[in-house]
């Protein structure tokens, strides 16, 4: 740097920085940066109220110290310490006001772990307000281990809840200078864009921030036509030592921006804008202006340090958000894009809050109104246009609609050109794909409309949309179509046919849903229905249902959706049911002239017609994307189909909290209640069965609606059901062999006159189960294989010994050859002994079972075992041979008389020839088509069909 020319010889006010930069010239522009933070800082104060004011003060104390006394205490090794900092007499005496016993002692510090703190964002600027957050960088040495470092997030926190105390919103931000030089940040969340924009976010730092304590940033002292040789010109500066290490903070800085920080800026000010649209829109637009000029883009904050380079010290020219505006007027006035000239004004105009059309309440003009007034002068503006701004917190849902297109417009715009920018440059982008698929499915899940979806209308608009009076019209199409629409106002039958309603639905829980999370119908709207002879609903059950509403919404509001939940799937966090809105069942069915008296009382399959009193269900979700779904669902398959909804919602990709307790409301009819808790819980039930805690996604649920049987399951990722129009194609498919385990849960209301609930209750995974009741002199079998597949069989009565043992052989010799063609060890198979149930009925006649153990005494000599020997189950294509005793029957001997010959043998057997049922007790495939290890469902049902053919034999042979 040697060979300046002397600083004498330049005005007072402009440094001649382009030959070179000696000592003295590093020191002037350093002086004046400090400066203009000084003036920032001051206006900063008169900003602030007093309380807020004790927090911006003290908060560099709070970190060059530890002292147990004052707020964000955690322990006395809490890094600490600000090189060049020493608290102000003002600073210990509101100190001292916290804690009368607080006594500073200055010590030298051995090591100062604090290098810098600041303010940033729009504190200090024209766009500042009451409302707005501090946003504090917190600079620590990047030696800090990682212990250190997460004790003084814990202060840091602690300093944040202290903040909120005192009504200020305050974020403060642990930053490594060396690994933001990188490019390296936090991951993404509701107050962190993430790596997103790294680039981006410091050049807002520059521009915006306000140095409270601590080194100052290097980047102040990079002249302005060094700012390309960024790097290698601040080396230079600390390498010759023309600047000490110790006293400053290098950040980086801007001669390099990866196309694909646009990328991720526009997703992220997109992000922001659902929110609070005015606030990012300014940045978005700037954000868009940056990509007409890249790859050399030439950005606000060296616009800014140019001018003070040049000796320009005005505060408003140097306004933070000043500077971005006039880049932004400049990008669409070149573009002739008066229209969004226009929005980026009003932006700019709400966010200062600064209503020009009314006097200060304190009669003082602060700057902010003078400066903002300068820039209305400038835009032509009129008082009429300054009044109809400044209602805006009163403005009511035609324009606030209005307004809210516009806005979508623009952000879905600018999205488009900056996603247009991102195809053209960015090939191979290192931005995180994870945090970019976050925020897309955030703009997806805020602006993308689909039926159903309730849309909100007013991102930060108005502060009140309530309304006095609004008008609801119900119509009826000439294909029994329903909508509802809703008007501002009386509006009557006539004059609707003229007018255009403010929002048309299909439904009235999703008109009323929307209404309500809007705020347009509060507990003081009056509502006018139409048409008022015969409107479907009535005032007392729309009054029911708006109080639903406020119990699921309170005023309005829904829980805030994390931003991790976007990274999995949506979910089900909430389910509500409206049970048939405006419709009263009875009254339907009493004008078919349908009989419902009997003691049937399940509103399901109600009285002797069996009619289903759950004609319309409107399902109200939220999910764990932050969506707001109605669907209306009509008839049994519409009851169903809600059903196999919301078990894909709650259950395909569950959240941590498990399934949702469902909620069911019904207000129409005098049964309503009975059918809105019936309802209610078919849903806990069915949700539960399937939950992982029960049986899992692979099992079944069956019901009865109406006549019909329905059977819910699972199958590839997806909820469905099947239809059964009676008990026996029920029952038939039930005995369908199954590949793994199934079990099926039975609705309580279902099934009552049969042991199928009490059998299936007992049901468990790899044991063989048989049941048994006798009713007139019939014995009615039942089995559960174990996967979990239904048998049944009805035979003559005999004694319950015999037939225990003769089943039980039966499946002995199941199990054996099952242990012989294996895998696994014999062992395994031969523990799992079948389990046996007699079932009775209770005084209420409902079935119940009891176990009993097979009688150890062996069947009598005189019994002859009867055994098939083939190598499978088809015996018309192998040759195969009957056992009975020690005679043998085979096929290719006996042919089609080979059933009558065993017949004959086992009468001849038997006392006076008596002809009661012949049992299998044995089955030995020989397993060379497989077959040895066929489903045992299968081999039951093998045997009953053998068992029916050898009897129908015996009663030819007894006849003749």
């Amino acid at each position: 740097m040697s060979g300046n020319p002397d600083p004498s010889d330049r005005p007072p006010d402009e440094i001649d920085y382009r030959d070179g930069i000696g000592r003295k010239d590093l020191q002037k522009i350093r002086r004046r940066f400090m400066g203009i933070q000084r003036e920032r800082l001051r206006r900063i104060e008169e900003e602030l109220r007093p309380s807020q004011r004790i927090f911006v003060n003290l908060l560099p104390l709070l970190f060059h110290i530890n002292h147990p006394m004052l707020p964000g205490f955690i322990n006395t090794t809490t890094p600490a310490g600000i090189p060049d900092y020493t608290p102000s007499q003002a600073v210990l005496r509101a100190a001292k006001k916290l804690s009368r016993s607080f006594e500073y002692k200055k010590r030298a510090q051995r090591q100062y772990q604090i290098h810098g703190l600041y303010l940033m964002g729009s504190i200090g600027s024209v766009a500042h307000t009451a409302g707005s957050d501090l946003d504090v960088w917190l600079c620590h040495d990047p030696a800090l281990p990682p212990n250190a470092l997460k004790v003084l997030k814990a202060k840091v926190a602690d300093i944040e809840a202290w903040a909120s105390e005192l009504g200020l919103e305050v974020h403060v931000f642990a930053i490594n200078a060396e690994t933001f030089r990188r490019g390296e940040r936090d991951r993404l969340s509701h107050e962190s864009s993430g790596s997103t924009q790294p680039r981006l976010l410091l050049e807002e730092f520059y521009r915006t921030g306000v140095l409270l304590a601590g080194r100052y940033p290097l980047w102040w002292l990079v002249p302005p036509h060094e700012e390309m040789n960024y790097t290698e010109y601040a080396a230079m500066l600390l390498h010759k030592r023309f600047v000490d290490a110790l006293d400053c903070i290098d950040f980086g800085g801007l001669e390099e921006l990866p196309a694909h920080e646009f990328f991720g800026a526009a997703h992220w000010q997109l992000f922001k804008g659902i929110e609070s649209p005015y606030k990012t829109i300014l940045k978005l637009l700037l954000t868009e202006a940056y990509t007409q000029e890249y790859p050399q883009v030439h950005w606000p904050c060296q616009e800014a340090k140019s001018a003070i380079y040049e000796g320009c010290i005005d505060m408003d020219q140097l306004d933070p958000y000043v500077l971005m505006y006039r880049r932004v007027e400049q990008y669409l006035s070149e573009r002739g894009e008066s229209k969004r000239l226009d929005l980026a004004r009003r932006c700019l105009y709400f966010k200062t809050d600064q209503p020009l059309s009314r006097e200060p309440v304190d009669r003082h003009e602060c700057w902010q109104r003078s400066l903002l007034k300068a820039l209305i002068k400038d835009w032509g503006w009129s008082q009429a246009e300054l009044a109809i701004l400044d209602a805006r917190g009163s403005w009511k849902i035609d324009r606030v609609m209005e307004e809210r297109n516009t806005l979508v417009r623009e952000l879905t715009h600018s999205y488009r050109l900056l996603t247009d920018f991102a195809r053209t440059y960015v090939h191979s982008s290192p931005l995180d794909s994870e945090e970019l698929s976050l925020l897309g499915r955030k703009l997806y899940t805020a602006l993308e409309k689909r039926p159903g979806k309730i849309d909100g209308i007013n991102p930060g608009i108005s502060r009140d949309l309530a309304e006095e009076l609004v008008s609801l019209h119900h119509a009826r199409s000439r294909d029994e179509q329903q909508s509802w629409s809703l008007f501002v106002g009386e509006v009557t039958e006539d004059q609707a046919r003229a007018a255009t309603p403010i929002k048309r639905t299909t439904s009235l829980i999703e008109m009323l849903t929307w209404c309500h999370l809007n705020r347009i119908i509060d507990r003081g709207t009056h509502i006018m229905l139409y048409p008022t002879d015969n409107s479907p609903v009535q005032k007392g059950e729309l009054q029911s249902l708006l109080a639903a509403l406020d119990a699921i919404y309170p005023d309005g509001s829904k829980a805030a959706i994390p931003m991790e939940h976007l990274a999995n799937q949506p979910h089900a966090i909430a389910c509500t049911l409206f049970i048939n809105t405006g419709i009263d069942p009875m009254a339907h069915l009493a004008k078919l002239g349908r009989q419902l008296t009997s003691n049937r009382s399940d509103p399901l399959s109600f009285g002797a017609a069996h009619a289903c009193l759950a004609t319309e269900v409107e399902q109200l979700i939220t999910t764990s994307w932050g969506e707001t779904l109605v669907l209306t669902h009509r008839q049994i398959s519409g009851l169903l189909n809600s059903l196999c909804h919301f078990l894909r919602l709650a259950l395909i990709h569950p959240g941590k909290g498990g399934i949702p307790e469902v909620s069911a409301h019904s207000f129409s009819s005098v049964r309503a209640s009975g059918i809105a808790r019936r309802v209610e819980k078919l849903f806990n039930d069915v949700g539960r069965s399937f939950s992982p805690e029960a049986a899992g996604l692979y099992s079944r649920y069956l019901l009865q609606v109406g006549h019909d049987y329905y059977l819910i399951q699972c199958r590839q990722q997806n909820f469905s059901y099947i239809e059964l129009q009676n008990q026996d194609d029920l029952l038939d498919l039930l005995g369908e062999p199954q590949f793994q385990f199934c079990a099926v849960v039975i609705d309580e209301m279902t099934l009552q006159e049969t042991p199928l609930p009490v059998i299936f209750e007992h049901n468990r995974e790899g044991l063989i189960q048989l049941f048994y009741h006798t009713e007139k002199e019939i014995t009615h079998l039942y089995a559960l294989d174990e996967q979990g597949a239904l048998f049944r069989q009805q035979t003559q009565t005999t004694d319950e010994q015999y037939l225990i043992l003769q089943q039980q052989r039966f499946l002995n010799g199941i199990r054996m050859m099952r242990s012989l063609l294996a895998e696994e060890p014999a062992h395994r198979l031969l523990l799992d002994a079948p389990e046996f149930y007699r079932l009775s009925r209770d005084r209420e006649q409902r079935f119940t079972a009891e176990l009993r153990t097979p009688p150890r005494h062996r069947l009598p000599d005189t019994y002859l075992e009867l055994r098939l020997l083939s190598e499978g189950l088809e015996l018309n294509s192998y040759p195969y041979m009957l056992v009975c005793g020690d005679r043998e029957f085979g096929s290719l001997e006996y042919g089609d008389q080979l059933f009558e010959a065993v017949a004959e043998f086992i009468l001849t057997h038997r006392r006076n020839r008596q002809s009661y049922p012949i049992y299998l007790t044995g089955l030995e495939l020989s397993g060379v088509s497989g077959e040895g290890l066929a489903p045992t469902i299968e081999l039951f049902n093998f045997k009953k069909r053998l068992e029916h053919r050898l009897n129908q034999a015996l009663d030819s042979v007894s006849d003749s």
